[in-house]
C-alpha cells in the first residue's frame, strides 16, 4: 500500500486533543454538602488492581482515537495496486433481439470487464445497424456511467466486421459478450449461457392442395429441458383456428391449418408464454387490400351485395381502381382487365342465350361449392352460355352450365348463369358460402415479403405506412414486430414484421478464448472505505454516549 499525501497523517496529532478533554472531564471537583457526618459512615472503597484498572479504561475515547487515526488515514490518501489486464479494451456487447431480458446479465459482465482492466475503454452495440456506446476514454467511471444507456434492439446482428470497424485503432484486447457466439471471431469470446425458449420459427401460409382455401404452416421450437403441451393459434381476420400438442425436450413440430377465406394480415400465437415473448406471436401478410373495392354494374341486387359483404370486406365505389367488377343481369361491351364476377350477365368472352327452364342442380368435387350443398338449391330458369374453350363448370342445371370459372389474359371470371330473381340462393345460408369460395378464386391472395425489425423499407410517392406513433412516408425502418397498414393511391394493405427468425435459435455456447494481453498493476483507492470505517466508529461512540446519558 502507498500514500499518495503523506502528510495527512498529521492528524493523528488530534488525539492528543481527544485525550486532554477526555482527562479534563476525569478531573476531581469539589461539591458543597450539608453535612459530613453521613459521608463518615460510608465504607472506603477497597476495589481491586483490576478493578481501578478497568475503572480508568473507557470505551468511548478509545472509540475516539480509532476515529482519529482512520481518518488521517483516509487523509494520507491511501492506494492498493492490484493486477489487471494492461492494454486499451474494446467490447462489443450484443444488442440483438436475443438479449432481451438480459440486460442486466450483459451490464455486469461488461462493467466486470471495465473494472478487471487498466483502460482506456470502448464499447460498441452490436446491432444492426451497430452504434458506439461508450467513447474511447480512460476514466472508468465514465465508462461504467455510459454502459447504463445498453438497451437491446429487437432486430438482428450486423456482421462482426461492421461492429469491429466502429472501432478506433490502438486498442491491445477485444471482447465480445454475445449469447450466440460466431464459430471463429477471432477475438475473445465471453457467452452467455442460453436460456430456455419456446418459439415459433416458421410460420407461412400457402393455397391448399386441393384449391379450397389455404393452409397455415406453424413450426414450434421446444428449446427447454422439459415436455412442453403447447397450445398454437392462427387468427385470419375475426376467425381463429386452435391446435395443441405435446413436445419433447429439444424438439422442433410442424402444425398445420386449413383455412376458408383468409384476410390478409395472418397471427400465428404459441402458449405458454416465456422469458422471450417476441418470438411467441409471428406475423404474416399477403397481398391484397384489407378492404375490397367493388365495382358495381348493371341492375342492382341487394342480397348479392349482403351476402358478397358477409363473405369479405367490401365496398362499392363509384370510380376505379377496383379489386373486383360485378356486373348483374346486363351486357358488357368490353373485359375489363381485372377479376370479374358475372351474375346473369354477359360479356364478348361468354355471350348469353335467351333464358330456358333449369333443370336439377348438380356438381361436386370443385373449390367452389366447398362446403355447398348443390342438392338443396333451387332455380327455375338459367341462361345457356358460350364459355370460354379452358372453362371449368362447376355446377350445372340439367345440361346447362349454372356456374363456370376461367381465366384470361385480362384476369379471372367467374360466371353465374342462374336467373337469382327466381331462384332460393338469396335465401339459403349456402349462398354467402358460394360467395366466399367464388371471391377466394377470383381474389387469390399472394404471399407478401415478410419485413425484419431494424429492416427499411422505401415506399413509394403517395404511400404511408400507418404505424402506433403516426404515419410514416419516403422510408420507414420498423422497431417493432406486428401488423401495419400501407395506405396509398385508394387501397390499405398490411405489412408483417417479425422479429429476425434466427434470433430464436439456440447459441452455440462454444468454449470463448480467453483473456489477452499482458498484466499491469492498477491503482485502487482505500480512502473511501478507510472514511466509512472512521465515520461508523463515530456513530458507534455517539450511540454508545447517549446510552449512558452523557
Amino acid at each position: 500500500m502507498r500514500f499518495l499525501v503523506p502528510w495527512g497523517w498529521a492528524w493523528v496529532a488530534a488525539a492528543v486533543g481527544v485525550a486532554l478533554l477526555y482527562l479534563l472531564r476525569r478531573r476531581e471537583r469539589e461539591h458543597p454538602v450539608s453535612a459530613l457526618f453521613l459521608w463518615e459512615r460510608i465504607p472506603p472503597d477497597r476495589a481491586s488492581r483490576l478493578e481501578r484498572m478497568v475503572a480508568r479504561f473507557d470505551l468511548l475515547l478509545l472509540l475516539q482515537l480509532l476515529a482519529v487515526v482512520l481518518f488521517a488515514f483516509a487523509l494520507a490518501d491511501p492506494f492498493l495496486q492490484v493486477p489487471r489486464l494492461a492494454g486499451a479494451t474494446a467490447i462489443i456487447l450484443d444488442a440483438s433481439a436475443s438479449m432481451a431480458g438480459r440486460t442486466d446479465e450483459a451490464l455486469e459482465l461488461a462493467r466486470r470487464l471495465v473494472a478487471e482492466s487498466s483502460g482506456p475503454w470502448a464499447v460498441v452495440m452490436w446491432a444492426d445497424p451497430p452504434r458506439v456506446l461508450v467513447p474511447r476514454t480512460a476514466n472508468q467511471a465514465e465508462a461504467s456511467a455510459l454502459l447504463g444507456g445498453f438497451s437491446p434492439t429487437l432486430g438482428g446482428r450486423s456482421p462482426l466486421g461492421q461492429a469491429l470497424a466502429l472501432l478506433p485503432g490502438g486498442f491491445t484486447r477485444t471482447v465480445v459478450v454475445t449469447d450466440a457466439p460466431p464459430s471463429d471471431p477471432g477475438v475473445e469470446v465471453v457467452a452467455l449461457p442460453p436460456r430456455d425458449n419456446l418459439a415459433i420459427v416458421a410460420f407461412s401460409v400457402r393455397p391448399a392442395l386441393d384449391g379450397a382455401g389455404y393452409e397455415a404452416l406453424v413450426r414450434v421450437r421446444n428449446d427447454t429441458p422439459r415436455y412442453q403441451d403447447v397450445q398454437v393459434a392462427v387468427h385470419a381476420g375475426p376467425g381463429a383456428v386452435l391446435s395443441s400438442r405435446l413436445l419433447p425436450p429439444e424438439s422442433e413440430d410442424l402444425f398445420i391449418f386449413q383455412l376458408g377465406f383468409v384476410h390478409p394480415g395472418l397471427r400465428a400465437e404459441l402458449r405458454p408464454a416465456d422469458g422471450f415473448p417476441w418470438d411467441n406471436v409471428r406475423y404474416y401478410a399477403l397481398e391484397g387490400a384489407t378492404t375490397v373495392r367493388v365495382g358495381w354494374v348493371g341492375e342492382e341486387d341487394r342480397y348479392l351485395w349482403a351476402a358478397l359483404q358477409a363473405a369479405l370486406p367490401a365496398e362499392r365505389v363509384a370510380q376505379g381502381p377496383w379489386d373486383l367488377l360485378v356486373a348483374v343481369r346486363t351486357t358488357l361491351s368490353a373485359s375489363p382487365d381485372r377479376p370479374l364476377l358475372l351474375v346473369g350477365a354477359s360479356s364478348p368472352e361468354a355471350e348469353l342465350g335467351q333464358p330456358v327452364a333449369a333443370g336439377p342442380l348438380r356438381g361436386e368435387g370443385s373449390p367452389l361449392l366447398r362446403h355447398v350443398a348443390p342438392e338443396g338449391l333451387r332455380a327455375a330458369t338459367v341462361y345457356p352460355a358460350g364459355l370460354p374453350a379452358d372453362a371449368v363448370v362447376d355446377l350445372w342445371a340439367g345440361e346447362e352450365p349454372a356456374l363456370a370459372r376461367w381465366e384470361g389474359a385480362e384476369g379471372r371470371r367467374v360466371l353465374l348463369t342462374l336467373d337469382l330473381t327466381q331462384s332460393n340462393l338469396p335465401m339459403v345460408v349456402d349462398f354467402p358460402i358460394l360467395l366466399r369460395n367464388v371471391l377466394a378464386w377470383l381474389l387469390p391472395y399472394r404471399s407478401r415479403s415478410t419485413l425484419v425489425v431494424g429492416e427499411a423499407l422505401p415506399l413509394a410517392p403517395g404511400t404511408e405506412v400507418v404505424t402506433p406513433t403516426g404515419r410514416v412516408s419516403e422510408v420507414w425502418v420498423p422497431d417493432r414486430p406486428g401488423l401495419y397498414e400501407l395506405v396509398g393511391e385508394g387501397r390499405r394493405e398490411v405489412l408483417a414484421v417479425n422479429v429476425p427468425y434466427d434470433e430464436s435459435l439456440p447459441g452455440d455456447v462454444a468454449a470463448g478464448a480467453g483473456p489477452t494481453g499482458a498484466r499491469a498493476v492498477a491503482d485502487l483507492a482505500a480512502w473511501p472505505w478507510v472514511a466509512l470505517g472512521a465515520l461508523i466508529l463515530l456513530v458507534a461512540e455517539w450511540g454508545l454516549a447517549l446510552r449512558r446519558g452523557a
